[in-house]
């Protein structure tokens, strides 16, 4: 150590002393405390700071028991301080106010039309997984305000189907928010909201059909479906609309609505065809129709 200080530039030990005379800690001792990853900081009279690099290592080294993936923020949690994982590609920190952690989220500029008075939540990768392909060129890609499902067109039931990965409780309250673009033809061009199930291998939709809306039993992981319910409604490509799905002890109900607050009911029936270890999810299928279906999936909520 002292062979290191004797060779330090003239310029550094210059300072050491004069911050010596300000601090009364001998400079020898400043210059082995920097030299051990200890505070080292020193501020010259032309404005030049000098920082002791192995100082920051060490305040580093300690930050990373919060977290150390690349793009983490820190934030006070109740107890602690905690790691905010980096969220998806082109979203923002969004404050949920005081006594809650912020969280990654999309800000809507203009929107998708109409007036929407729910605090939107955009799917995210982690939490859905694509449990059917649909059509060879069918896809999911993800955007900064959720995901894009394409239904290549053709013949013959063959759905995307995008699922979210938890199991759903006996009793549920399930909206999605879907903004579809896509012509009105075909006979069976339809997406929407789905309830499934891998234990039965069986499922139940609530979708956009054409100018209706439908419910509809599928089979056979999505080979075969039965259309059980029909009633018609004009919706607009590109303007957004939720569709609620609410199971109590006996019955299913199936809403929709504009604003994701006030519901319009459209069936009522018994819980039937899909009735274990249900999950929910979104499904699109461009069946024998002119052009292929896209569902824009921009929210969603379980309660």
């Amino acid at each position: 150590m002292n062979v290191l200080y004797k060779i330090t530039a003239p310029e550094v030990l210059l300072e050491l002393r004069r911050q010596e005379g300000i601090s009364k800690i001998p400079a020898r001792d400043l210059f082995s405390s920097a030299m051990n990853g200890l505070l080292y900081v020193i501020e010259t009279d032309d404005g030049r700071v000098i920082f002791s690099m192995a100082h920051q290592e060490r305040i580093s080294r300690s930050l990373d028991v919060f977290g150390r993936e690349v793009g983490s923020i820190l934030s006070r949690g109740l107890d602690v301080w905690v790691a905010i994982p980096p969220g998806p590609e082109g979203t923002v920190l969004i404050s949920r106010g005081p006594g809650r952690l912020p969280e990654w989220g999309s800000v809507l500029v203009g929107g998708w039309g109409g007036v929407v008075l729910v605090e939107m939540r955009p799917p995210q990768p982690g939490d859905f997984t694509v449990v059917r392909p649909g059509r060879s060129g069918s896809s999911v890609e993800w955007r900064p305000y959720g995901a894009v499902l394409r239904s290549v067109m053709g013949s013959g039931t063959n759905p995307i189907v995008l699922a979210h990965n938890a199991v759903l409780p006996n009793v549920f309250d399930v909206v999605v928010g879907l903004v579809w673009d896509g012509s009105h033809t075909g006979d069976q061009h339809h997406g929407g909201v789905c309830l499934l199930s891998a234990t039965q291998n069986t499922a139940v939709s609530f979708d956009i059909m054409n100018t209706g809306l439908a419910i509809r039993r599928y089979y056979s992981n999505f080979s075969l479906e039965e259309r059980v319910a029909l009633r018609n409604y004009n919706v607009a490509p590109g303007v957004l609309l939720f569709m609620r799905v609410v199971q109590d002890g006996t019955k299913r109900r199936f809403y929709v609505g504009s604003n994701g607050k006030d519901w319009v009911l459209f069936f009522e029936r018994p819980i039937e065809h899909v009735t274990e270890d249900l999950r929910f999810g979104v499904l699109v299928d461009a069946r024998n129709a002119g052009t292929d279906f896209i569902v824009h999936f921009v929210h969603w909520s379980v309660s």
